[in-house]
């Protein structure tokens, strides 16, 4: 059975509970990196080759938005996809991440299924997501 990740995957929230769901759905086919802070998130975004980032738009240091657009205002990083992930479900919210530069923009709480399938969409890979035969609808 091969080990390899897909994808290098950096998840900059500060919601725990958010970020035990994301990571529970990633780590097994993904390399995952987590940050609290814009500030940390930046940082390991400096050090690793990411593929994709997962945003919250609420961060105690600055908000996702405005750290998109610092992401998105360096070469280095202009190509990679950032989801924007929020509790916020006003359009307005919505608006404003991809003016940010965001590809995507999820509400809390995560669906994870969506969010593998968004994921999927942005890294043009295919990810384990559960067939539309296995998921029960009520």
């Amino acid at each position: 059975m091969s080990t390899e990740k897909l994808a290098k995957v950096l998840i900059i929230d500060d919601e725990h509970s958010s970020i035990e769901v994301m990571t529970t759905m990633l780590e097994s086919t993904m390399t995952v990196y987590v940050a609290e802070t814009a500030e940390e998130g930046y940082n390991l975004l400096q050090l690793h080759d990411i593929d994709i980032i997962l945003l919250d738009v609420d961060l105690p240091d600055l908000s996702g938005f405005d750290l998109c657009k610092k992401i998105k205002s360096e070469q280095s990083f202009v190509d990679i996809p950032v989801i924007f992930i929020s509790g916020y479900k006003d359009l307005i919210f919505e608006i404003q991440a991809f003016e940010a530069g965001g590809i995507d923009y999820l509400t809390k709480p995560i669906s994870p299924v969506k969010m593998l399938i968004r994921m999927s969409v942005a890294l043009n890979v295919t990810l384990p997501i559960p067939s539309s035969k296995t998921i029960k609808i009520d």
